[in-house]
């Protein structure tokens, strides 16, 4: 019953943000269209969001998504992008330095952790990153390069003793859009991926193992938003980061498992560490 009572208050939450931001904007002195290209790890926020900011506005957004490193390389050699959305903080400042993009407005899609997921169909009890040493699993993980659920994942792997073991157990993913995919399909056993993709994963897997709790350290990555140097669109773009920045989206990003301030992963890491 409580259960159903928080799930109820966050859907008012989320249904009223919503309304709030729709009628209390002025409507857009623009339209036309932007072009955006987002890492995987914004794709749950971005689908629930997008089409509430094309009836507002009256702008088109085109979406596709590449891993962080992918996009950096794309807005570098000239690729006309609106707005680009990384999945970590690292990289943004990379390209912010470079004179990619603009440095303001600027703003985030959330805060969020690496962590493990068993397949269900895994016949081994891995209650921790130890585990995976012992069983014949396939561990899978985004290319560490260009994406840095990949870079988070080889960096908590090198903190095992067992390192060496479970680096010949890696099968590399181009992106994580790639790595969830081979999950789902059965091609890995495990896989490092964010924490926002609970949702999306939970029928299929058997556990979550949240590295911390292993004893493994643990870096929370945030997901920058800027607007693209090659943007022909400014103003259009201007407009999505406002919208981005809104209560309204930061209520849809903690309802998908993502956390708004990195304060609220800092908690969750403490609250989940016993």
């Amino acid at each position: 019953m409580k259960l159903i009572i928080v799930l109820t208050l966050i859907f008012a939450v989320i249904i009223g943000g919503a309304l709030y931001y729709m009628y209390s904007r002025k409507p857009s002195s623009t339209s036309g269209e932007i072009i955006v290209d987002a890492a995987p790890i914004a794709k749950p926020v971005l689908d629930k969001v997008i089409g509430v900011f094309e009836n507002e506005t009256g702008v088109k957004v085109y979406v596709s998504y590449d891993a962080t490193g992918v996009i950096y390389t794309k807005i570098k050699e000239g690729t006309p992008i609106d707005v680009v959305v990384f999945a970590s903080r690292d990289w943004g400042l990379k390209a912010l330095n470079e004179g990619l993009v603009y440095p303001t407005p600027s703003t985030g899609l959330g805060y969020q952790l690496v962590v493990v997921y068993v397949r269900a169909s895994t016949p081994y009890n891995i209650t921790c990153l130890d585990d995976l040493a012992e069983y014949n699993v396939k561990i899978g993980v985004a290319n560490p390069d260009v994406a840095p659920a990949g870079y988070e994942a080889m960096r908590i792997i090198n903190q095992s003793p067992n390192a060496s073991l479970l680096k010949s157990k890696i099968v590399v993913a181009k992106d994580i859009a790639e790595l969830a995919t081979w999950f789902k399909i059965g091609v890995v056993d495990v896989a490092f991926i964010w924490n926002t993709f609970n949702s999306t994963l939970a029928n299929l897997t058997k556990a979550v193992i949240y590295p911390w709790r292993c004893g493994y350290n643990t870096t929370v990555y945030y997901s920058p938003v800027y607007i693209s140097k090659t943007s022909r669109n400014v103003q259009e773009a201007k407009e999505l980061i406002e919208f981005l920045s809104s209560d309204y989206v930061k209520n849809i990003e903690r309802s998908l498992g993502s956390f708004a301030t990195e304060e609220e992963a800092r908690v969750f890491i403490k609250s989940s560490s016993t």
